[in-house]
């Protein structure tokens, strides 16, 4: 019988340690929602002690960990080398950090097994204090947001620590395909250093004497988000869209000689921007959205979060799922689907309001 979908029956642990939030944990979590979205039984081994000597968690936090928790099976081990032990001989796949995985015996883990570190290369098994902070840094990916005028910003949120979990899911979803039989053993190693290297890699140059990319453009970019009536609106355009924009704006100051070029609009950005702020500022986003929308420009108005669930556009979409709730009780918690369909569904669709099963131990 053709399975449901493309990993039922298949049974994956995550077992990570350190401080609840870190890039690792996050991204082991990150890779194991997506099996779990696709149909695999995912076991999360969490650090209930650890977790229980951080101060009150934020509704950030626990919003975060709904999300990554969701269709899941989480267990509390304290990281005990015998129960984890117990739990990876019955798994088919593995996502551990190199603590994990240094604890363990070989003929105890699963043949498919994802070791996840900070720096990788000869450097997997450092025990330099980093974060992923530090490691976007190294990377050079702080260059690329900010002002350089300021000090280093990082983005909102865990885009590499999730963008790991991605690639983690994909290593491994590659050798399951290759190598669906239990007796080929895989190991995929993937690092957030590599994965930073990769998000940034526009800014790599190709060549030894190759300029250095601009970064950190600040108020002096290209794009830029600018206010208008009732919040603020991404202002994207290209070369070929600069004679929309200008009809849109409707104001005469904008065809001025020196806007005329890009190179123009480079060095005079700042003035630019104040002047489509300023004419902005009488309409509201929904107007300039519906406005840009009949201009063919990629405008985008910022929403927020109550609003990018009401819109007609991601309701036709089916872009926002209702989690699993652990508790009767609980409030409905709304989150982005996995953004993709197998066979003409969401696998939530499917599944309806499975609850999330916290067990205490598995015998």
């Amino acid at each position: 019988m053709t399975p449901a979908y493309p990993y039922e029956g298949l049974t994956v642990v995550e077992a990570v340690g350190g401080p609840p939030g870190n890039a690792l944990r996050l991204a082991a979590a990150m890779a194991g929602r997506i099996f779990a979205d696709l149909g695999a039984k995912v076991i999360q081994v969490e650090d209930h002690a650890l977790q229980g000597s951080e101060a009150k968690p934020s509704a950030t936090s626990l919003a975060l960990q709904q999300f990554l928790s969701a269709r899941k099976s989480v267990v509390d081990s304290s990281l005990d080398d015998a129960f984890l032990t117990g739990v990876l001989r019955k798994a088919d796949v593995a996502i551990v950090d190199r603590h994990v995985h240094g604890s363990i015996a070989a003929k105890d883990l699963p043949k498919k097994v994802a070791l996840l570190s900070l720096f990788g290369g000869s450097n997997a098994e450092t025990e330099i204090a980093a974060t992923e902070f530090t490691i976007a840094a190294l990377g050079g990916f702080l260059n690329m947001v900010g002002d350089a005028e300021r000090e280093p910003l990082k983005l909102v949120g865990h885009q590499e620590a999730y963008a790991l979990g991605l690639a983690t899911f994909c290593g491994l979803s590659a050798s399951l395909a290759r190598e669906p039989s239990s007796d080929n053993a895989a190991t995929i190693r993937a690092s957030l250093l590599d994965i930073v290297v990769w998000l940034n890699w526009k800014a790599v140059p190709l060549e030894a004497d190759a300029p250095i990319p601009p970064g950190r453009a600040g108020a002096s970019a290209e794009w830029r988000i600018v206010r208008c009536a009732d919040g603020w609106i991404a202002l994207v355009y290209q070369e070929p869209d600069w004679p929309h924009l200008c009809t849109m704006v409707k104001d005469e100051r904008i065809r001025q000689d020196k806007f005329a070029t890009r190179q123009g609009r480079l060095e005079n950005a700042v003035e630019l921007a104040d002047v489509i702020e300023q004419a902005f500022l009488s309409r509201t986003r929904r107007q300039l959205h519906e406005e840009a929308l009949s201009f063919r420009l990629p405008l985008g108005p910022v929403w927020a979060p109550e609003e990018a669930l009401g819109d007609p556009h991601n309701a036709a979409r089916r872009l926002f799922e209702e989690l699993p709730r652990q508790r009767q009780s609980q409030n409905p918690i709304f989150a982005p689907r996995l953004p993709l369909l197998w066979n003409g569904s969401a696998f939530s669709n499917m599944i309806g309001d499975m609850p999330v099963a916290t067990a205490v131990g598995i015998s």
